[in-house]
């Protein structure tokens, strides 16, 4: 009689483990489907974004509409790197289009100074005043990394709907759209912060070869969130901008009338 009422409470004792076991598992799967319901409810979300939601989530990143908006002139300076060597860049922008561009070498004898006026008349300073092709504008207008974040709205049109990607372990909305030579070009904007994180577009004197912008470091100047380092990928050769100046309104603004 003991022995048997051991069986039975051993018994006893398995079904309940069963029951037990039972009830764990349809509990673990019961939070791995709910966990994978908000895992596609998040990532239909995220592709219901349109272009021009990401771009406006990218413009509100960086800074309020009324803050973006006082911004008249904007100038700044970097120490660049490229295979050459060291050299630094000058830019001072203004609404209309207005753009002074200098860069200073350590590898060449002298600089390269340039203005272009309502985008679209550029001229070479020297020792005489030579016009500037649309490609050499266009080449000298993607140098406005800053302008670019600020004006992506502006500078890209044709746009195409977001797709996801990943880079370096960040997720990205990817986006393809038309530049203002009306190439085809790419839009990354990071998921998390929204911000613009990268720009691929084609070279204006080769359009085969694609060169890779992309933006980091960021910080607050004068109340925006902007870039402070960029790196470019240029079919491996490398270039690199760490920017020491970046202000608005400043009254460090150059304007110069190539015509005079």
């Amino acid at each position: 009689m003991i022995i048997k009422s051991l069986n039975i409470h051993k018994m006893r004792f398995r079904t309940h483990q069963v029951k037990a076991e039972k009830i764990k598992c349809h509990r673990i799967v019961h939070t791995a489907c709910l966990l994978l319901c908000i895992f596609l409810h998040s990532c239909a979300n995220e592709n219901k974004q349109t272009a021009e939601q990401v771009i406006q989530t990218s413009l509100d990143a960086v800074g309020t509409k009324a803050d973006r908006e006082k911004i008249k002139n904007l100038v700044s300076l970097a120490d660049c790197l490229s295979p050459g060597g060291n050299y630094t860049t000058e830019i001072h922008t203004a609404r209309g289009g207005y753009s002074y561009f200098k860069q200073v070498y350590s590898y060449r004898p002298a600089p390269f100074e340039a203005i272009i006026e309502n985008k679209v008349n550029g001229y070479i300073i020297g020792d005489s005043i030579k016009p500037l092709s649309k490609e050499a504008m266009y080449a000298i207008r993607s140098h406005e990394f800053h302008n670019m974040v600020l004006e992506v709205d502006q500078r890209f049109h044709d746009l195409e709907k977001p797709e996801m990607s990943k880079a370096d372990s960040v997720k990205n909305y990817s986006i393809k759209a038309k530049d203002e030579l009306n190439n085809d070009c790419k839009l990354f904007f990071d998921v998390k912060t929204g911000l613009l994180s990268a720009i691929h577009f084609q070279n204006p004197d080769s359009t085969k070869e694609i060169i890779k912008t992309r933006f980091s470091n960021w910080k607050k100047t004068q109340g925006l969130l902007l870039p402070h380092h960029v790196d470019i990928d240029q079919s491996g050769k490398l270039y690199s901008f760490d920017f020491t100046n970046i202000s608005f309104n400043s009254p460090d603004f150059k304007y110069r009338n190539a015509k005079k």
